[in-house]
């Protein structure tokens, strides 16, 4: 369909300039609002805020988003990713994974017959599911897939078979796993990882897996530049929105380096977008890597548009040079349909070498069920369900990350105000993940959860922490720090809410896209009460400030809930993380060597 895109929205209109693409007329010229590439099924009727729209259910081709390269050293000895990562942080307090629920859902199942990945099940897909047309007769095995069972091992494989080894081990190994499977067929080459998919297929595995999972991952992809032309990423979105105890974390795609190139569902808004990292050949991961997808990303909704300007990766992870178990039945993405399948009957084979933004995503998703299962195995935290909220753990997991060399999210002095409209770096989001960095960002915390959802004032807090909160139009929500920063100390903040969207699939087949807010996140002086920082962008779901402190003080956090981009809304659940080195009272200054050694303390979870 085509879908005016002039004008301007009046109500942001000096934030946001005009919400007009490069070429599109002032008088209706319009935008094909179609997933590029894909062709159409009949129509999905959306109805929004703005009245009816109508949006596209593609059923085509997507891509697994997947390559390969060569492996360092080789196959079996390269060092753990998970300690690189610092997961051994987790493993050493006895979490791994178990009491939480990990689902992949892509094209193919992960492959129950690997001697790491025995433990997977159930396996979920829709009868209109890829089929063997062949007298296999079982609709399970035939979607078995060499790409899903990569991805399902690197996540959450285990130590198995007669050598076992760190080569088998998933990021969280003593998770459940689950797959879900959609594609009604492959299509080109054997191994080509493209295939075909239906909103029911979709529908079905998804539906199931946001119902029973506490993480799921998805690593393929199709076009949809805005994340709002295709009824399949508002579906996504809407599942998401609607159960936001569960996380799902999704690649951004190997279309880099170009901007404006992230993929659905990774260039949706509910979903954390991960990109991959390269190694440099000794095994450090500190670049990103030349393929992945990256923004400025163009955003419509509600009827606006606007052109390159939206960061849509969250955040990056390994995604080069890994091992994992490999599957090379004639099954799946190498089925006996496709030119070049051979069956391949050999058990327990591993691959060497892999690449893409496929791998990183995984790699991500093992990170937030080590986060989950922490929550469950903590008995101040299992109770809550605040603690497991997909917009807790996204902004945690934003939060810790590291700043990989040229991270740049456009901070710039504007007035003495360090001020960024852009949030996030567009390549790598908030940076490179770091799992040892979450685990101290969310289980050792100062403050886990400011008690309830109250608007206003939050009261006092410990400068690392995170809570999940509720900010109202005209009251901003204000964190208080307890302790005197000292100048030049590192600040890290990340705030993260949804685009709503909701569904009534099974009723009528409807999608909607309700309503975006607008939130900003400010740092102030409270000794001055002057802003000293603030985080500004127009169309993002996540803000995002890391600086130095400007002068030793008292400083407070504040969410506001600056409009609604489209749609109207009473509130906003957010999830807020932050990390800040404090100067300690004088009475706990300790002394080393004649010198004051000013040292953060972790205190014990706040009650009140």
């Amino acid at each position: 369909m085509i879908r005016s895109q002039s004008g301007c929205y009046s109500a942001l209109a000096g934030l946001l300039a005009c919400l007009m693409a490069p070429g599109v007329g002032a008088a209706g010229a319009g935008r094909n609002a179609s997933a590029t590439g894909l062709p159409d099924k009949p129509p999905l009727k959306v109805i929004g805020p703005l009245g009816p729209q109508v949006m596209p259910m593609p059923e085509g081709k997507v891509a697994a988003t997947a390559h390969l390269v060569t492996s360092i050293p080789s196959t079996f000895a390269g060092p753990s990713v998970a300690t690189l990562l610092g997961a051994d942080a987790f493993y050493d307090r006895g979490v791994t994974g178990a009491g939480a629920r990990l689902a992949n859902v892509e094209g193919g199942h992960v492959w129950s017959g690997h001697e790491s990945l025995g433990h997977v099940g159930p396996f979920v897909h829709d009868a209109a599911a890829w089929d063997d047309p062949g007298t296999r007769g079982d609709q399970q095995s035939d979607l078995f897939d060499r790409h899903a069972t990569w991805v399902g091992a690197i996540a959450a494989g285990r130590l198995g078979g007669a050598v076992p080894g760190e080569h088998q081990r998933g990021i969280a190994h003593g998770a459940a796993l689950q797959s879900g499977a959609i594609a009604t067929d492959w299509t080109g080459p054997a191994y080509s990882a493209a295939f075909d998919i239906s909103a029911d297929t979709y529908f079905t595995a998804y539906e199931h897996s946001f119902n029973t999972a506490d993480i799921i991952n998805s690593s393929w992809g199709f076009t949809d530049p805005t994340g709002a032309d295709s009824g399949l990423t508002v579906l996504g979105d809407a599942l998401a929105s609607q159960n936001p105890g569960v996380t799902w974390v999704v690649s951004a795609g190997n279309t880099g380096p170009a901007g404006g190139t992230v993929g659905s569902p990774a260039s949706g808004f509910n979903a954390i977008s991960v990109g991959a990292l390269q190694n440099d050949g000794s095994n450090r991961y500190d670049a990103v890597a030349a393929f992945s997808s990256r923004g400025p990303q163009d955003w419509a909704g509600g009827g606006f548009f606007c052109a390159e300007c939206r960061a849509a990766v969250d955040l990056v992870a390994p995604g080069t040079d890994l091992t994992a178990a490999f599957h090379g039945l004639d099954t799946g993405g190498n089925n006996p349909t496709l030119v070049g399948a051979v069956d391949n009957v050999a058990d327990n084979l591993y691959a060497a070498g892999l690449a893409g933004t496929s791998f990183s995503a995984p790699i991500v998703a093992g990170a937030a069920t080590l986060l989950v299962a922490g929550s469950y195995a903590d008995p101040s935290l299992a109770t809550n369900p605040a603690a497991r909220d997909a917009l807790v753990v996204k902004a945690v997991l934003l939060n810790s990350a590291d700043k990989p060399d040229g991270w740049n999210n456009g901070q710039e002095s504007v007035a003495g105000v360090i001020e960024t409209s852009q949030s996030l770096d567009y390549a790598s989001g908030a940076g490179a993940l770091s799992i040892g960095g979450a685990y101290h960002q969310y289980l050792q915390a100062g403050t886990q959860d400011v008690p309830g959802t109250p608007i206003g004032v939050q009261g006092a807090i410990d400068a690392v922490g995170w809570d999940f909160g509720s900010v109202a139009h005209g009251v901003d929500n204000v964190y208080v720090l307890e302790e005197t920063v000292q100048a030049d100390t590192p600040v890290t903040i990340t705030l993260a809410w949804r685009r709503e969207r909701s569904e009534t699939f099974l009723i009528n087949g409807l999608v909607q896209d309700d309503a975006q807010a607008d939130l900003d996140l400010i740092v102030r002086d409270r000794e001055s009460g002057q802003v000293v920082a603030r985080s500004i962008s127009g169309v993002n779901v996540v803000e995002h400030l890391s600086f130095r402190a400007p002068a030793t003080s008292r400083y407070q956090f504040e969410v506001n809930y600056f409009g609604d981009i489209f749609g109207s809304q009473a509130s906003e659940e957010y999830g807020l993380a932050w990390s800040v080195a404090v100067v300690p009272e004088p009475t706990t200054a300790l002394l080393v060597g004649g010198a004051a050694a000013l040292l953060a303390a972790v205190r014990p979870r706040r009650e009140c």
